[in-house]
């Protein structure tokens, strides 16, 4: 499958994916779950025609809303899109009627974060756009503002190919991170340290500080 399921913007409640049409498809299916390992049907049967709005033009588009995730997970009401790691596939259905499997998709992670601005001065593939870093997808992005937060507009690899996340969780919340280039993984080398505090289940405070791996 050439398609990946992709997070444009996130709120607490909603995510809204779009991914490039397979060629021959005909419906959609998405998968979520707590585990890469364990994913289970959440909307079957999407619309395979690309959308023409301009915030997802030419992708095929669908929003994903927590309260349906909990349903199908069996979650509690506590836990959004901002608190909890979650799993995102999607699969296809061809002309002739057969469903590709999740085996052969990309499984996307969408943290439990939102979107933490770091200058990228220069990327050569994009003749020196401004570049910021999304944590909801792992990517440097091209961003704009909207009644959502920030709408990814275009995304490179530089993250992928360049810089290591390690997350640490309390089981909920998300309490730490900390993010070094994949080329400085010696003791000593410098990184960022992201923290957070909470109030219950509300983040309070987040501190973007100077670190080492």
């Amino acid at each position: 499958m050439i398609s990946i399921i992709e997070p444009l913007y996130k709120t607490k409640n909603q995510i809204k994916f779009g991914w490039a049409p397979e060629s021959g498809a005909t419906a959609y299916r998405i998968y979520v779950g707590l585990s890469s390992l364990t994913l289970i049907l959440l909307y079957d049967g999407l619309d395979a025609q690309a959308s023409k709005s301009p915030v997802t033009l030419g992708k095929v588009a669908c929003d994903v809303e927590i309260a349906d995730v909990r349903t199908i997970l069996t979650l509690a009401s506590t836990v959004d899109f901002t608190n909890t790691v979650f799993f995102f596939a999607i699969t296809y259905k061809d002309s002739v009627g057969s469903w590709s499997a999740t085996t052969t998709s990309t499984i996307v992670e969408v943290p439990p974060v939102g979107i933490i601005p770091r200058y990228m001065k220069d990327d050569p593939t994009t003749n020196r756009h401004e570049y910021f870093f999304s944590d909801t997808n792992q990517k440097w992005v091209k961003s704009a503002g909207t009644s959502y937060g920030a709408l990814y507009t275009s995304s490179s690899n530089f993250f992928a190919d360049n810089l290591i996340t390690d997350y640490v969780y309390d089981g909920t919340s998300l309490i730490r991170e900390k993010i070094y280039p994949n080329d400085m993984t010696t003791a000593g080398s410098p990184a960022k340290l992201i923290t957070y505090a909470y109030s219950g289940s509300n983040l309070i405070k987040k501190v973007v500080s100077d670190s080492t791996v």
